[in-house]
């Protein structure tokens, strides 16, 4: 048994030989690019990731919120640089799993695995709490419909287990549907915003740099904003379920970032312009989303419309993070590196069940028990907060194993910009993040976010020390970064 970080050898087109394990057993060549870049879309949740924050980072950078949205976007360009390169040459349900025990070692692969599957399991329990929270506050306020928020989480997680339980082909359906909804919402609002401005009219003031009234603002802008476009790593958890996935995955991450970067910086200009930019400081003070007080102002009172693309947001990022995390937690488990329960496949639908139960599970019983504890904003507010200090060791590692994958197995195709300079200022970027993120530090109960991160990677070293590492449990490692047959 091998009892060290054994990797597996490639093959010059970049596949592992032969090994027991058989071929793929979910539905492979389901979607393509547009389902592929749907998935990675949805997840990033655009309406939520702009009407959410364009409040806080107009506090921070003042007029300059656009050109803020503008640089987080190029910073995760450099993320995305050598993820689809790895991408290419990896397509398999393990995503960050099998690129890091590729790149590095099984190890570091199956904490990065652990690590990702266990957060993204856990975020549809903070986006559906918050979803009925928004709407309960937003029904009751202007229709007296009175629903305890956490019915509402409860319909949304029930949609998600029968849309991940029947299947990727209906999920990206919805995921098509839902989101091309809230984009165009979005972007309506933006553009209505624009050709019916505010104090102070159409202007770019947003883009240039000379009004940037504080440097250290409009940095925390740009670092907490990133975190605004994570989502688009989802589309490697769905890469034996597309076709072509060697082509198809890497455009999806590289085109959804695009797609949002450009969403993103044309909403945020949109949202101020339509504001008012000579009232900009009441947008960052506004107690109520600025989005639904633009709605009632521009389109006569249609804050629902706003609030009915919410809904789909929260929905489709709940939908597309129940896809990853179970496709995630089944990629390794092929391995044996968790229990082979998670392998089993429903035998029509192709689709991971027991990882589908169980992360439907664990979902509900956070969403409604903890939620019921600390109520759903905190809820939220506390476990997005934690998956920023999950991610960021997660994409260090990621950049770690591109520079060694490309420099010691495929030497031709190393890049100093794709594998040297665009790793080492995102992992920059990344730590500033974390930084930032502790100090100072945040009030209770977000202030939890670092421990239960910590608790996340500890219960992921017992886990591979007390279970895989054990004499004859490893056999695991000679698999952590295999291909299954996606050609």
């Amino acid at each position: 048994m091998a009892t060290s970080d054994a990797r597996p050898v490639l093959t010059p087109g970049g596949t592992a030989p032969a090994t027991p394990t058989s071929p793929s057993g979910l539905a492979t060549g389901t979607i393509g690019l547009g389902g592929a870049l749907m998935q990675a879309i949805a997840q990033i949740s655009p309406t939520l990731g702009i009407f959410y924050t364009i409040a806080f980072t107009t506090s921070q950078a003042g007029p300059s919120a656009p050109l803020a949205y503008l640089a987080a976007f190029l910073v995760c360009l450099l993320l995305a640089a050598p993820m689809a390169g790895l991408a290419r040459h990896l397509p398999s349900a393990g995503g960050l799993y099998t690129y890091v025990s590729a790149g590095i070692g099984p190890r570091a692969g199956f904490m990065t695995g652990w690590l990702y599957g266990v957060s993204v399991s856990i975020v549809p329990a903070a986006l559906a709490a918050f979803t009925g929270a928004v709407l309960q506050d937003e029904l009751s306020s202007a229709y007296g419909v009175s629903v305890p928020w956490w019915v509402y989480a409860a319909v949304i997680l029930a949609v998600c287990f029968l849309c991940a339980y029947r299947g990727i082909g209906i999920s990206i359906k919805f995921l098509v549907v839902m989101t091309c909804f809230e984009m165009a919402v979005g972007l309506g609002l933006a553009l209505t915003g624009l050709f019916s401005p505010g104090p102070g009219g159409v202007n770019v003031d947003g883009f240039n740099p000379a009004n940037i009234s504080s440097s250290s603002g409009f940095f925390l802008a740009v670092v907490l904003s990133i975190f605004a476009f994570t989502g688009f790593e989802s589309a490697a958890a769905v890469g034996e379920e597309s076709r072509d996935p060697r082509r198809i995955i890497p455009r999806a991450i590289t085109g959804s970032l695009v797609l949002i970067g450009l969403f993103y910086v044309v909403t945020a200009w949109g949202l101020q312009v339509g504001w008012g930019t000579s009232d900009l400081p009441a947008l960052a003070a506004s107690p109520t989303a600025p989005a639904f007080v633009l709605a009632d102002r521009l389109w006569n009172g249609a804050s629902l419309v706003v609030l009915i693309a919410l809904v789909n947001s929260g929905l489709g990022v709940c939908i597309a993070c129940t896809t990853s995390a179970t496709r995630t937690l089944y990629g390794i488990a092929r391995t044996g590196a968790l229990p082979q329960a998670l392998v089993k496949v429903h035998p029509r639908l192709r689709t991971p069940v027991t990882a589908v139960v169980l992360q439907s599970a664990v979902a509900l019983v956070v969403c409604v028990g903890l939620g019921g504890v600390l109520g759903p904003y905190n809820l939220f507010n506390m476990l997005g907060t934690t998956g920023t200090f999950v991610y960021i060791p997660i994409f260090v590692l990621m950049n770690v194993a591109a520079f060694r994958f490309f420099r010691s197995r495929f030497p031709q195709e190393f890049s100093i910009w794709a594998h040297v300079v665009a790793p080492v200022v995102s992992t920059v970027a990344l730590l500033t993040i974390g930084y930032f993120s502790l100090s100072p530090l945040p009030a209770f109960p977000v202030l939890l976010a670092p421990f239960i991160a910590a608790l996340y990677a500890l219960t992921g070293v017992a886990v591979l020390f007390l279970r895989n590492l054990r004499p004859g449990k490893r056999a695991w490692m000679t698999r952590a970064g295999e291909l299954p047959d996606v050609e």
